[in-house]
């Protein structure tokens, strides 16, 4: 692929300009990102006003997450204005891919540089990453830090040095401050950086993770203090938030198919030769989906669940969603190993809320199995320069648009 460094600015550039048409024609690709800006207007108006008055506000509305993310926006405010500010989002927005791409470098050393830097460009054409960058939303902010976190993590293969693992738990752990749910993957650290560092030094880390949290730590009693004083107030205010992991184990699955599906350049072939190969578990975990489909009542609601519930329920075929599920269990299983159960592990326990949101996954999905996946069929298929870019553009691309015309007539 001979793209010089000149295409690649302009590439670049034009990508970052497709964000600025967004935000003047104000895109919402996502659905809800122009709905929780302005419910979320309300807590930066506060902030505006002073910290105090600000944190009272926030505490008493009830809010779960933490309010870090309106604390730096009225701050940036203030200072650049509603105009600039929105600007300045769409910058820091904008980060993320370069990051992307540096992270891919650090990972395949030996790949063409040209080849991962169009792939880094596909997080362009999420809509909800477009949509972030032009309501001003905590996703964008808190991906870039965990891509920052997982960019510091691949450098330890250079470097095995303190900085590196300092950096990466403080960019995770400015994740964690913006949207809680990136807490997880500090299980995922843990375990590799116990398999390089002495106990003492891993203790040390700890222990500087618990300084860095307490200010959360501190908020948080205080918030349920507040919120949570008696049984009823509690019953009411958990009700939103009641597990159900085996539903949302269900929506995971039908993502994954949804994001790794155009990643395989011949997924016929590659069905045929597994089917061959493992016709027996096939034919066992077949089995186990046909019956949850005629055991279980799963009931969606009308807001969350992705792609293939969204479709399921508009034409009213809701084994459009379990055949989805089904084939992203078997994708998953073909790209499972030692190496990556606990990054999987990581993303399923991630939200077990009741509803879950495709936002949550992307482009959090394809940032993940990009980069601390290893030794599994889609780090191969990378490796050999497989991933057919053009209909992998063309997939995403078309997911753009349908979203946006989606929205905009809301089917």
């Amino acid at each position: 692929m001979l793209i010089n460094k000149n295409q690649q600015i302009s590439l670049y550039l034009l990508c970052f300009f497709s964000l600025t048409i967004s935000l003047i024609i104000e895109e919402n690709s996502s659905g809800g990102s122009k709905l929780d800006s302005e419910i979320t207007r309300q807590f930066v108006d506060s902030f505006s006003i002073n910290f105090s008055y600000g944190i009272e506000y926030f505490v008493n509305s009830g809010q779960v997450q933490s309010p870090i993310f309106y604390i730096v926006l009225a701050y940036f405010e203030k200072i650049l204005g509603k105009f600039f500010l929105k600007y300045f989002y769409l910058l820091i927005s904008a980060l993320v891919p370069i990051v992307f791409y540096t992270s891919l470098k650090k990972k395949f050393q030996n790949i063409d540089k040209n080849y991962l830097f169009l792939i880094s460009l596909i997080i362009f054409l999420s809509p909800f990453f477009r949509s972030s960058a032009v309501w001003m939303t905590t996703d964008n902010l808190a991906i870039l830090f965990y891509i920052l976190s997982i960019s510091k993590y691949l450098s330890l293969k250079k470097s095995n040095s303190s900085k590196n693992i300092i950096l990466c738990l403080i960019y995770l752990s400015l994740a964690v401050y913006i949207r809680q749910y990136y807490i997880i993957f500090f299980l995922f650290f843990f375990i590799k950086f116990r398999n390089i560092l002495s106990l003492k030094k891993l203790f040390i880390f700890l222990l500087f993770e618990i300084l860095i949290f307490l200010p959360l730590i501190w908020y948080y009693y205080y918030f349920l203090e507040i919120n949570f004083s008696g049984l009823n107030t509690l019953e009411s205010a958990t009700s939103p938030f009641k597990l159900n992991y085996f539903k949302n184990l269900l929506i995971f699955l039908s993502l994954y198919f949804f994001y790794t599906i155009p990643l395989y350049t011949n997924i016929f072939l590659e069905i045929k030769k597994n089917i061959i190969k493992y016709f027996f578990f096939i034919l066992v975990l077949f089995l186990i989906f046909l019956s949850i489909y005629f055991t279980s009542n799963l009931i969606f609601d009308e807001f969350g669940g992705g792609f293939f519930v969204k479709a399921s329920r508009i034409l009213n075929r809701k084994e459009l969603f379990f055949i989805a599920s089904f084939a992203g269990a078997l994708l998953l299983c073909k790209n499972m190993n030692t190496n990556n159960i606990i990054v999987y592990i990581c993303l399923i326990l991630a939200f077990p809320t009741a509803i879950i949101y495709q936002k949550y996954y992307d482009p959090l999905l394809i940032l993940t199995i990009f980069t601390i996946t290893e030794k599994d069929k889609i780090s191969e298929l990378i490796q050999m320069v497989k991933i057919n870019l053009k209909f992998l553009y063309l997939y995403f691309f078309s997911f753009l648009i349908l979203c946006n015309l989606y929205y905009l007539y809301k089917i």
